[in-house]
């Protein structure tokens, strides 16, 4: 029995779950071309039932991954609130002034936020009833749907499951227990207590836009100071007291830079006083710091050492390794959209594996999106009057392109599901030269801190990467940091970040047979086994869905080659 689940707030989508498994995904983004877009999945809902192979009819159950909002205020948020502003805490004890100040900003924006996502929802849950009417509608609390996502993916037979993000449902961290089948909550922490607010303040304050851009300040903290004097201003906003998340000062000193008693706030003062990678530097410290104490009393309270991430906050890449280096952390887990984006797929799993009895198994590949036959990508070409050659061993002919130094846009296959572009959707480059970091984000009108994401085949990934047993898993979907070895910063520097980490794609033939050959066909030319892979769109849109998106974001990126399936497209600096 198929199952259906969409987003609703920000970055909407669909999805499709049998017997356990996602048969397609899709973020509405993807589809509109508006990046992180809120409407509802209009587009993604249908594309998501075409790619899976289901009909209209035989969808009989809707998942919506949020509670009710007025069954959220008048169970979670009014008894809660206030006990959740206040809540004790022996390391930091804030007084009654910041306390006072806590509960009024937050409660306004709770004002300001509620009614409006509460007649959004109604008009999305009306319009579900329209398109299915023969469907029943079931809601599964926000949080709850990440965890799914993450433990009913793992392939772990019994796990520790952590959530965390700004809020949902009035939750911002979770922390579950799966066994089996099973899958059940064992700790709230409440807003504001909330571990991404804390990180989306410190990224509008440092210039930038919060809910958008937080691995921009993830790549900035590498180039601060951890222990610079910021670091004691600031590690009282944060603590982790058994299971409990407290931010006892967090919202009555860090002040959003729009919202009143801004400008005498702690971030005004930190923003004038110090660098602003001293600040991003401390406050990545700190947020670590916090994490991995909520994960080692988890660990010695449940004595279970795997570990399933979602939300938010994980994806940070350098929170999700240091989660990982943990002593008698085994293993660890990240769901490739981590985010809000990917509550569908969690709504749908809970569902289907609660309800429908079916089981959960370890996620192959992240290529659930849209494919495109050769038919359609030579139209594309035609239609837009792109020259173009065609090519049998289009992989031979890649890797010998970047053995050239070119830059290659790699468009092929199904499409990824979540943010991190695994090769169907990406452009590629050698490693070789740090300066392709300077240069080419010039090109695609991007501003970054980290250098480009590697991809390397997984039996060198040793060679490359230390510490990988046990996190090799997550690392095939680009969702964890490592430290580098000497052969891989000697061989690869583009690639590694000023700390000695990188974020690397580690790809097999199994999971992918066409990149996987491109990447081989270079390391045999080459030695190298680890190349440049970063997202295929242009600066704020969207990672590219369709060949005429491929065309476009291409030509407005001035790159060398298009590999558009089997064709080969030049760029006009190659004429």
């Amino acid at each position: 029995m198929a199952v259906l689940s969409i987003t609703q707030g920000h970055d909407t989508g669909a999805v499709i779950v049998k017997d356990g498994r996602i048969l397609a995904a899709i973020s509405e983004e993807r589809l509109s071309r508006i990046k992180m877009d809120t409407q509802f999945p209009s587009r993604s809902i249908p594309a998501v039932m075409q790619i899976a192979g289901v009909k209209h009819e035989d969808i009989k159950h809707v998942v919506i991954p949020e509670l009710r909002k007025g069954e959220d205020i008048f169970k979670n948020i009014f008894p809660k609130y206030p006990k959740s502003v206040f809540a004790g805490s022996k390391s930091a004890r804030a007084g009654f002034g910041d306390r006072t100040r806590q509960l009024v900003m937050s409660g306004s924006l709770l004002m300001k936020t509620y009614p409006r996502m509460a007649l959004l929802y109604r008009r999305y849950e009306k319009r579900l009833r329209e398109m299915f009417p023969q469907a029943q509608l079931h809601r599964v609390e926000h949080h709850l749907t990440h965890a799914a996502s993450a433990y009913y993916t793992s392939g772990f037979e019994k796990a520790i499951v952590i959530t965390g993000d700004a809020w949902g449902d009035f939750v911002s961290t979770m922390v579950c227990l799966g066994e089996g089948k099973k899958m059940r909550a064992v700790h709230r922490s409440y807003y504001p207590n909330s571990l991404g607010h804390y990180y989306q303040s410190l990224t509008n304050w440092l210039g930038f836009r919060g809910g958008r851009h937080e691995g921009k300040i993830l790549g900035l903290a590498a180039f601060g100071d951890p222990a610079s004097p910021v670091y004691d201003e600031i590690k009282g906003l944060l603590v982790c007291e058994g299971l409990d998340v407290h931010a006892p000062y967090m919202m009555g000193k860090i002040w959003h830079k729009k919202m009143p008693f801004a400008k005498s706030s702690m971030m005004s003062k930190l923003v004038a006083k110090y660098k602003r990678e001293d600040i991003a530097a401390a406050f990545q410290r700190r947020f670590e710091e916090v994490v991995t104490t909520l994960v080692k009393n988890a660990m010695e309270h449940y004595k279970v050492d795997s570990f399933c991430l979602a939300g938010g906050i994980f994806a940070n890449v350098k929170l999700n390794q240091r989660v990982f280096e943990v002593p008698g952390v085994k293993r660890v887990y990240i769901f490739p959209n981590m985010g809000d984006g990917g509550v569908c797929a969690g709504g749908a799993l809970y569902y289907d594996i609660n309800q429908n009895g079916s089981r959960g198994s370890a996620l192959p590949h992240a290529y659930l999106g849209p494919d495109y036959s050769e038919k359609q990508m030579e139209k594309a070409l035609r239609d837009k009057g792109v020259p173009f050659e065609y090519h049998k061993d289009i992989e031979v002919k890649v890797a010998g392109l970047l053995t050239q130094n070119k830059v290659v846009a790699r468009f092929n296959g199904a499409m990824e599901y979540g943010p991190r572009a695994l090769g169907n959707r990406s452009i590629l480059y050698p490693a070789v030269d740090p300066a392709v970091n300077k240069w080419l984000n010039d090109r695609l009108k991007r501003t970054e801190f980290m250098p480009f994401a590697p991809v390397t085949l997984m039996e060198e990934a040793p060679r490359c990467y230390k510490n990988l047993s046990g996190a090799e898993y997550p690392a095939r979907f680009m969702t964890i940091t490592f430290d580098c070895t000497d052969f891989m910063r000697t061989k690869s520097p583009a690639a590694v970040h000023v700390d000695n980490t990188a974020r690397p794609q580690l790809i097999d033939e199994q999971s992918n047979a066409s990149y996987y050959r491109i990447l081989k066909e270079y390391y045999k030319l080459t030695g190298i086994p680890s190349i440049v892979n970063t997202s295929f769109n242009m600066h704020e849109e969207p990672i590219v869905c369709s060949p005429e998106d491929a065309i476009r974001a291409f030509q407005l990126g001035h790159l060398d080659y298009l590999a558009l399936g089997p064709f080969l497209i030049k760029g006009q600096n190659q004429n």
